[in-house]
Order: C-alpha cells, then structure tokens, then sequence
C-alpha cells in the first residue's frame, strides 16, 4: 500500500472526477461504487475512518421493524434487500441472529400487533427473507433468557436481524475502494473550497497529524460528512440541513448479564437492544437531540442511567455504574424534522448546489450501499458528461467487500481455522477470531510473522488478539495513532481490553511508524485520557447513582 506522502503528493497532482468528504459508512460507500464504475475518485476523511457515527452504531444491519410503525414502508422494503446483499457481500461481517421482544401485562406493545408487523415484515422481504418469526410462552421465555424478570411476563416473539462490526465493515468498504483505484485519506480535514469562478473545482484540506495543508482539485464535490454536513455546507456559503441526534451504548460483563439472543424492550418512545457480544453484552440506544461538535459526544450521566434503568427494569441484573467496562456515543446524521428525535425518518437527501456540490445527508448504516447508488446514479446523470471516462453501471450489489467473496462462510471458516491451528500453531479462539474479523484477509495479517515469533503472541494474556495485528493495521489499514487501532480496527477500547494490551499494541506500532519514546508516550497518554472520557459519567454530579436508584421503567 501506498504510503501517506505517496498519496498526498498523487492528490495533489491529479484532477478527479469525484473528490468525496467523509470517510465513514456514506462517503466510504460512494468511493467504491464510483471507482467500480471506472470514474477517479478521491475521499478525504477529517479524522479516522469510521471514527463518528459509522463506528459508533448500534452495530445492526436490519429493516427497522419499528419503522413500520411510522409507516415508512419504502425504507423497510430498501433496508431488508439491502440486509440480503451485505449478508452475501460481506459474509465474515454481516451474521444473521435471533431477536426477541418479551412482552409484560403492563407493556405497551400487544403481541397481535407486533405479530402482524412481524408478517408484514416478511413479506416485504420476499425472496430475500432470512428467516420466520416463532412465539415463545412464558416458560419457554425464561428458558431461553434466564436473567429476564418473569413478574408480569406474558410471552415472547423472535424473529432475525443481522449484525456487524461497524467500523470494521467501513474499512472493509473502503479498502475495496481503494483495491478499484480510489485515493483514500484519513486526518485530511476539509477547510475550503477552490472554485473555478462560481463553480467549485476542488478541496483544501489540512492534514490533521502533520499539520501541513493541500489542495485536491475536482470535477464533482461530494460530500458525505455525516453529522458534520452542515459544517461541510457552511464552507460553501449553504443552508443547514441536518438534525443531529445523540445515541449512546453501554457495556458491561457477560457475568453480570446474559443473553442468548438479541433482547428488545420498550422505554418511553424508543426501543432499546441488549446485544450480546463474546465476553460481554452491550445495551443502547438513546436518541436525543444534539448540538455542538459530535467529536464531543460522550455518555452522560442522565444517558447511561437511563439506560441501566431500563435494562434493570427487564432483567434480573441490579445493574449500576461498577458493572459498565464501556461506553460509546454517536450523532446521527439525520434530516431537519420537526417530531420527536425518535421519530425522526432515516431516509436520505441528495441536495445540488452551489454548482460543483453534491450534498447526501441521513440515511443509515444497513441502506449506505442503496445510498451510494443512488447519490452515484444522480451525478452521473446531471455531470457524466465532464468525467474523465464515460461510467459503467452500478456493480456493488454482485462485488464482494474486501474480505469476503466466500460461497459458504461458515464451511470456508471452518477449514481456515484448521489450517490456522494446525499450520500456525494458533490457538483455536484466536484463530477463529481472525477469520471472523479478517475474511479472506486472515492470511495476510499473519504473512509478516515467522513461526514463533513475537508477533504471534497476543497483546496480553486473555487477550485473543495478536500483536501482528497492530502492525498489519498500520501496514495496510491505515491506523496512524493508538486509538484508531484499539478502537476501530479490534474494538478492544470498547469492550473493556485493558490497559495492557495498549502498551503492547503502542510498542508493536512505533516500531512501524518509527515513534520515539516521546511520541510514544503522548499516544499512550492521549489513549488513556479518551478512555478515561468514556467513564466520565461516573463523576458527573448531576444524577444520582444507579446504584441507589428505585427502577420505574416499564419494559415494554
């Protein structure tokens, strides 16, 4: 892979038919969509890849049963065959799993309903369906989930979703943009504009690390900067556009909550998820409405105590403050709406103008390959006549995301696993978490490492990630600081990996990046105090503790 001077001194020479900003789930999606149609594209990312609301979701790749409610059929109907190609396209990334919704007397969900939304949801899948709903009676509920309350439990209803790793399945986005050409650049900020007369014809950027400055020229601007698309507007003299809302997840030890499945329950207007995640169970999400810089977004005090109410209130936990190993928040790019933030549509917008921008705001992580097409579709039709090659069609419903491109996951993973521990000596949790991560890639991240070497020891003991993982995110990745790895590339930093491991990781990456012990240091430093800002909450006078706390959430 190109190095970073290689790519900012090609941006800098070159002329693209698509210069995009913003480097999560959107622009990532676009990136790819237009390279695989032959066009030269650009995207500068202001941070890391997936480092605002992409990689920090509620980890779902799904329809939205709830939208039925609001009636937003379409989206459903775009959702659930967008949730078909991705469990094709990126089989390693996208698992299909069991929902339940546990309904309570005092619950404000009837069964029937819910069933028939269940039917309705079916059949708006059609052919590309991925399994039925079945109900649950009361004792085969506490069968299934033994930590839920059964004071006032009626019965039960499941059906299937699929899951992902966010930030993992944005880098493997765009890392299949950049094997079809794409030139991608993360902590490239955009500042400017150049304009060629009243038309825009290029970016300027500032490089977030080195601090220098560029410029990319361009034929079409596009940006897809998530919820910081107005900032991105402002800078071309345009009118806001967005709403942005905050959601905020939970973590905690699976010793101290279970589930067997993908729990839902009912809080006020929101619908919340208990998540189940190897050694731990994740809880979210919030949806409240948001100003200020999202890079600042944290789980406050009234956040994360509204969301341990709520899980208290459906499972036999007692759940408080001690228990949470891990918190993330993310703001929603959505569209100006004038309902609850709940309520608020997931669709998405392209907007022109001024001439030389293309705008696309909202959407959502499962519609983001829908939303490429369409923002792709849209400026091919209004300026394919100035590109620099005539576009081909659309291709990303057929072309597997890096890592995938498997007919049978599960048999493939099975083999490659064996290969791991027979061949490699790695031990079979390790080994199956690397294809799982990885794809077809797992063979990669191990081709630097010599039998027994150092990077074949994970990071610390317990940990089931090895050392050359650091140094293959840095080598083909592009993780540049500490955070980028531990966070997006293996999600360590959010699920409670230790102190340890960073230290291990931190060393592995300076030998790559070529850190001195100050340089080192101020990442471990700059590490700990993010981690220390996930648990802010704790000190927060402003409530009190969970712990102390009476539950009056109704689950349901």
């Amino acid at each position: 892979m190109a190095n970073r001077e290689e790519l900012q001194d090609r941006i800098g020479r070159e002329t693209f038919d698509l210069v995009i900003i913003g480097g999560g789930i959107t622009g990532a999606g676009i990136a790819n969509d237009a390279a695989l149609r032959g066009l030269s594209v650009a995207l500068l990312e202001k941070g890391d890849f997936a480092s605002g609301a992409s990689g920090h979701s509620s980890r779902m790749v799904h329809g939205g049963l709830r939208y039925l409610r609001h009636r937003q059929v379409r989206l459903v109907r775009e959702s659930l065959k967008e949730r078909y190609y991705l469990l094709r396209l990126a089989p390693h990334l996208v698992r299909r799993i069991p929902f339940i919704f546990p309904f309570f007397e005092e619950g404000r969900d009837s069964p029937l309903v819910l069933r028939a939304g269940m039917i309705g949801y079916g059949l708006l899948a059609g052919r590309e369906r991925i399994g039925g709903h079945r109900a649950f009676s009361k004792v085969e509920l506490a069968r299934e989930e033994p930590q839920l309350r059964t004071d006032g439990l009626r019965s039960g209803l499941s059906y299937f979703d699929a899951l992902t790793d966010d930030a993992r399945l944005t880098l493997a986005v765009v890392r299949s943009a950049q094997q079809h050409g794409a030139v991608t650049l993360n902590y490239a900020e955009a500042v400017g504009f150049e304009r060629t007369g009243a038309r825009i014809a290029g970016v300027h950027y500032r490089d977030a690390l080195a601090g220098g400055e560029g410029t990319v020229r361009a034929r079409v601007v596009v940006s897809a900067a998530g919820p910081w698309t107005d900032d991105v507007r402002r800078l071309a003299e345009a009118a806001d556009t967005m709403r942005p809302t905050k959601g905020i997840h939970v973590v905690v030890s699976r010793d101290r909550l279970a589930t067997n499945n993908i729990v839902l329950f009912g809080s006020d207007d929101r619908m919340l998820f208990a998540v189940p995640h190897g050694d731990h169970t994740y809880l979210g999400t919030t949806d409240t409405d948001f100003s200020g810089d999202p890079a600042s977004a944290r789980a406050d005090r009234e956040d994360v105590t509204y969301v341990l109410d709520a899980a208290n209130s459906l499972f036999d936990a007692e759940l408080t403050d001690a228990d949470v190993v891990g918190t993330w928040a993310g703001v929603r790019p959505l569209l100006r709406d004038e309902g609850t933030p709940s309520g608020v549509s997931r669709d998405y917008d392209i907007t022109d103008g001024p001439p030389g921008l293309v705008t696309i705001a909202g959407g959502k992580l499962t519609t983001f390959r829908a939303m490429a097409e369409g923002l792709v579709d849209h400026v091919v039709e209004r300026e394919g006549g100035s590109f620099s090659r005539r576009p081909g069609a659309c291709r990303t419903r057929r072309e597997p995301l890096f890592g995938g491109g498997m007919d049978d996951f599960e048999r493939y993973a099975k083999a490659a696993i064996s290969r791991l521990r027979e061949d490699r000596g790695v031990d079979e949790e390790v080994a199956k978490r690397l294809v799982d991560v990885y794809g077809t890639a797992h063979e990669a991240v191990l081709a630097g490492t010599a039998a027994g070497g150092e990077l074949l020891q994970p990071l610390a003991p317990g940990v089931p990630v090895l050392a050359a993982e650091a140094a293959y995110a840095v080598e083909h990745e592009m993780a540049l600081t500490l955070e980028d790895f531990m966070s997006r590339r293996i999600g360590l930093m959010l699920f409670g990996g230790g102190d340890d491991a960073a230290v291990s990781a931190a060393s592995v990456m300076a030998q790559v990046l070529g850190w001195g012990p100050e340089a080192l240091e101020g990442q471990l430093a700059s590490y700990r105090a993010r981690v220390a800002d996930m648990f802010a909450f704790k000190a927060d006078p402003q409530a009190a503790s969970v712990a102390t706390k009476t539950s009056t959430t109704t689950p349901n």
